[in-house]
């Protein structure tokens, strides 16, 4: 099992899942809950030119595609903004 990162001990078990599915875990020493990976999740340019087609060139509405694929909509401004840079479209 995992030492906690707090105390040092053995004493941890599973405690389910935090964000972006990374397992989490509780101490029962100290009684902190910790999770060992501290990434981030970060999105594919794949991905990200898939939301780009459908928002600028398929013309889906932003609330949709918000939905449908779970990203914020701070990402999806800026996706359009960079997108906007490099191809020079003005779409929405």
């Amino acid at each position: 099992m995992q030492n906690c990162i707090n105390c040092k001990s053995e004493n941890t078990k599973k405690n389910g899942h935090g964000r972006y599915d990374s397992q989490r875990f509780f101490c029962g020493d100290c009684n902190s809950s910790f999770t060992i990976e501290g990434k981030r999740g970060t999105y594919s340019p794949e991905f990200k030119q898939q939301i780009i087609e459908e928002y600028c060139h398929q013309g889906h509405k932003a609330k949709e595609i918000i939905k449908k694929h779970k990203i914020s909509s701070r990402s999806l401004i800026k996706w359009k903004k960079e997108h906007q840079t490099h191809c020079g479209c003005k779409n929405k």
